[in-house]
């Protein structure tokens, strides 16, 4: 039996839909496999957009239902700016997962890319920071390591290291 679909959903725009049915229609698109990667980047960043933290909470309640194929889809779709807020909204992030978001390379235009590669790190970090670990080794173990990888990472290490190191000094100090 085939399903009729309802008027809104063929003549209404994405941004008009509830976040339900946003939600809804990335999963069919990602399904379906009709638009690529870059087709659907700014359907997400619409989906992600800012609406302070309850938009996280919203976010991280609707992707509660979804799959791991699908997250590591949205993962790889999604903008760098978004992927740490993303990543934030994963109930149980894998290391699959975590190697998505710490692979991607901000743009070549960027002004702060260290800036940017922190922020998806400190993301990963937030989680779990043996997550970050097994993530950063299959990735600085695999060809298709970025060329930024290795350099940002261990930077990133660094701060990590002089953050512990200046909490256990300055323990009341907030970092």
């Amino acid at each position: 039996m085939v399903k009729k679909r309802k008027w809104y959903e063929k003549y209404l725009p994405f941004v008009a839909r509830s976040p339900e049915m946003q939600l809804r229609w990335l999963e069919s698109a990602f399904r379906k496999g009709t638009l690529s990667p870059e087709e659907i980047m700014p359907y997400i960043k619409l989906f992600m957009a800012p609406d302070g933290e309850g938009n996280l909470a919203r976010v991280r309640g609707l992707l509660y239902s979804l799959s791991g194929g699908v997250i590591e889809k949205m993962l790889g779709a999604a903008d760098i700016y978004d992927v740490p807020d993303l990543f934030r909204c994963v109930a149980e992030p894998t290391v699959s997962q975590a190697i998505i978001a710490i692979a991607k390379a901000p743009p070549p235009y960027e002004k702060t890319p260290q800036l940017v590669v922190d922020k998806v790190f400190q993301a990963v970090y937030d989680c779990s920071e043996e997550l970050l670990d097994h993530a950063a080794a299959r990735v600085a173990g695999s060809a298709e390591m970025p060329a930024h990888f290795e350099a940002a990472y261990e930077r990133f290490k660094e701060i990590k290291e002089d953050e512990k190191l200046l909490s256990a000094l300055y323990p009341k100090a907030i970092l």
